[in-house]
């Protein structure tokens, strides 16, 4: 089962190893953290607005890391 894409953005923030390992590799990243396909795929295509409006939806403020 893939994990939650806002469980990752939330393990960005929280895990400072994951953050490095990302900012050096975002999509490899969020295939090793074992994000499905379609969310992925936001990553590749640095679809923020849509990540935006996904996290949004939790309440919670999110942080966007540009590489």
């Amino acid at each position: 089962m893939a994990k939650s894409i806002i469980d990752f953005l939330v393990a960005l923030d929280t895990d400072s190893k994951l953050l490095e390992s990302y900012k050096k590799d975002p999509v490899g990243t969020a295939q090793s953290y074992g994000l499905a396909e379609k969310d992925i795929q936001l990553i590749k295509e640095q679809n923020w607005d849509e990540l935006s409006r996904r996290y949004d939806d939790t309440g919670r403020a999110i942080r966007i890391i540009h590489y």
